[in-house]
């Protein structure tokens, strides 16, 4: 018996060890050929625009093309579903906003589990939000426009890029918090900003770095940022917070991921390669012209970071009755 057994370790020792060879054979070649990487939202807005800053930078590191497909629709799950069903080999990636972590409270029956197919790879960068008006609203501040809404209940409107995104649940975040109601018009994409400056729509919530220009010319009037301080861009501009509404800061990022499954060796070498992008310095010159700022974390950081914020808007859609429509 121990002579079979021995023969036997023999003939399946070499079998055993040959997955993880192979894994590892994978990662040390990776990438072989070009990467693609899919952006579910439309091209031109500010999560397009920093997803390709940083994935040109990140294919210099890893000496490939990276060939990025913009796929939007549905809150961003039409492109989220190519990754979920791409193959986990490290040759498709998605770049996503924290919209990402809305979608499970805002969609039922969908061919893939928003919290469990991706694999979290790091945060790409965070980029204030601000509220606007169109100069000629006659808005001075926020406080002003909360006033205007208070006495007319559901009749100052502001637009968003779609149900469930980012710049919608912080409009409606400060609307629990200051206690007033206004009528929220989706459209698909960033679109609406031009209606906000021909004062077809109240306000908006929108990321700062797009729209900074309009800003700076008055064309748009900034009434306050909803991060937790002041912005470098617009440091005359209060935050929500310091305006004494609790709980109105709304953080937004964009973020690398991976279809689960993806080994970790590859995983974390688009960690180490995407934070070397983030950290020369003309990639830093050129967050600071879009008023962002690089957002380095190892995955596990990210995925807890992730988690939070899937527990914490999961809450707000359930007080808001929030519902794809």
């Amino acid at each position: 018996m121990r002579i079979a057994r021995r023969a036997f370790l023999r003939l399946a020792g070499p079998t055993l060890v040959l997955p993880a060879m192979s894994r590892r054979s994978r990662a040390e070649t990776w990438p072989a050929r070009p990467i693609r990487a899919i952006v579910p939202i439309l091209a031109g807005t500010g999560v397009d625009a920093l997803s390709r800053l940083v994935l040109n930078g990140l294919s210099v590191r890893l000496g490939q093309p990276i060939v990025v497909e913009n796929r939007p629709g549905a809150s961003g799950t039409v492109g989220g579903a190519t990754v979920a069903k791409a193959e986990p080999d490290g040759y498709t990636l998605l770049t996503d906003s924290s919209s990402h972590t809305i979608v499970p409270a805002l969609f039922t029956g969908l061919p893939y589990d928003p919290v469990t197919a991706f694999a979290p790879v790091i945060p790409l960068g965070t980029m204030p939000f601000v509220l606007v008006c169109a100069s000629a609203k006659g808005f001075k501040t926020l406080g002003d426009l909360i006033s205007a809404a208070k006495a007319k209940p559901g009749v100052l409107t502001y637009a968003s890029g779609g149900i469930g995104t980012t710049n919608h649940l912080a409009v409606e975040r400060l609307g629990l918090s200051a206690g007033f109601e206004a009528m929220h018009v989706p459209y698909r994409g960033a679109g609406f900003v031009a209606d906000v400056l021909a004062e077809r729509i109240d306000f908006a919530i929108v990321p700062l770095g797009p729209y900074l220009p309009l800003i700076q010319t008055e064309k748009l009037r900034a009434l306050g940022v909803t991060s937790v301080k002041r912005t470098a861009s617009l440091p005359d501009v209060p935050t929500t917070l310091e305006l004494g509404y609790a709980n109105s800061d709304t953080r937004f990022w964009v973020g690398l991921f991976v279809p689960a499954k993806t080994p970790d060796e590859i995983t974390q070498k688009l960690n180490d390669e995407t934070a070397k992008a983030l950290g020369v310095p003309h990639m830093q010159e050129r967050f600071a012209d879009i008023a962002a700022e690089p957002m380095i974390m190892s995955p596990s950081e990210f995925a807890a970071m992730l988690a939070q914020e899937f527990t914490s808007n999961a809450e707000l859609a359930r007080k808001i009755g929030l519902k794809a429509s």
